[in-house]
């Protein structure tokens, strides 16, 4: 039973139907609308229940009827049920580097984090990065209290909020609804995004953000993986075993951010920096060096590497290494691909370069790296 609305419902039914075909012996009774209360009368017996995005109210009534539940949603409890969800601390780490790598200095978070606990993990990750690199946040005390209404009465105090920010300022919305809720607000007030105010929002819902102007660079979840991995629970319960407690709640660490519009942008007041930062990004893995970007910004390397060590407290070098990183976090948690193909697509032309560059970014090897999180053990 989930949220077939969003991007979030359809991609764990996904993940889920991808288990239930390598099994080839469940029935299953998908309800894939926005469920309201009313409507769950006639609601079939069943053996396992997988939900998502769903109210307290159903999860209560759901499982008074099936002994066998699997949450999909980082607001749950694992004491009551066992919970398949998104590492959310792990969601705003992401989104605060994403904007930090953009060349911002000033920050906020919209969500609130005073009532829902998912955005209050998400802006403690968020923070916490920010902190760490020297940077404050300030936190949107304005939230739409109607989500389906279009009212939005909510909207003069967002937009006083938003103009009192620093400019350029990067935001994190706690997920795309609130990012598109704070797109429509700088369209009203004209707020240029990216070049004011970026955004960046959480699941990757592609039909939420294509549908924001501008479209919207979102944290991808990988909902799919929760899907999957719910079900794979779901199994194991319905052979009788008894999960220990550890693994009651797995948290799955999210697969990178997906740049669209609403982050296109470098905030770095030199236009040679800003060009071979765009450059970087845009071609590290090819592979690139630091020769290349000269060869695209035509400046000496003294200076090159003497303002980035200044503006960005790294060399050029580090910045190539650090897209590199990233995109092998992601790939590698992608069971398809293999360490070697994930080496070659990150630009390195032999698995064992790849492999002593990991272990030196993150501490681990790659192997370890992607059997830690598609266990969720983050």
């Amino acid at each position: 039973m989930v949220d077939g609305v969003t991007g979030y419902g359809k991609d764990i039914m996904r993940g889920v139907m991808r288990y239930a075909n390598l099994q080839r012996r469940w029935l299953i009774h998908e309800e894939l609308r926005y469920v309201l209360q009313g409507g769950l009368r006639d609601w079939p017996a069943c053996d396992g229940a997988i939900l998502a995005g769903v109210t307290a109210g159903i999860v209560d009534f759901v499982h008074e009827r099936c002994r066998n539940v699997v949450f999909c949603s980082g607001g749950a409890n694992p004491h009551d049920l066992p919970v398949v969800c998104l590492d959310d601390q792990a969601a705003g780490v992401m989104a605060a580097e994403h904007l930090i790598e953009c060349g911002l200095v000033s920050f906020a978070f919209h969500g609130n984090t005073s009532l829902v606990p998912v955005a209050m993990r998400r802006c403690e990750g968020f923070r916490e990065i920010l902190t760490r690199h020297g940077f404050s946040c300030e936190v949107s005390g304005v939230h739409d209290t109607s989500p389906h209404s279009l009212a939005r009465v909510h909207w003069p105090g967002l937009i006083e909020w938003l103009r009192g920010l620093p400019k350029p300022v990067g935001i994190m919305a706690y997920d795309d609804s609130a990012a598109r809720d704070l797109a429509g607000a700088c369209l009203e007030a004209d707020i240029a995004v990216p070049e004011q105010v970026a955004i960046v929002g959480v699941n990757n819902d592609d039909l939420a953000c294509d549908s924001a102007w501008p479209p919207l660079s979102s944290v991808d979840a990988g909902w799919g993986r929760v899907g999957f991995l719910a079900a794979g629970l779901l199994d194991r319960l319905l052979h009788g075993e008894t999960l220990k407690p550890e693994e009651r709640l797995i948290r799955l660490a999210p697969l990178g951010v997906v740049r669209r519009q609403s982050t296109d942008l470098l905030a770095v007041d030199q236009p040679d920096i800003a060009a071979a930062l765009q450059f970087i990004r845009e071609h590290a893995c090819d592979p690139c060096s630091v020769e290349d970007v000269l060869r695209h910004v035509p400046v000496g390397r003294r200076w090159l590497e003497r303002q980035f060590t200044q503006r960005l407290g790294h060399s050029p070098h580090d910045q190539i290494m650090h897209v590199r990183m990233e995109t092998a976090r992601r790939l590698l948690q992608q069971p398809e691909l293999s360490v070697e193909e994930t080496a070659f697509r990150c630009g390195f032309s032999a698995a064992t370069n790849f492999g002593r560059a990991f272990h030196q970014a993150v501490g681990m090897t790659p192997a370890a790296y992607r059997r830690t999180t598609l266990r969720g053990n983050q």
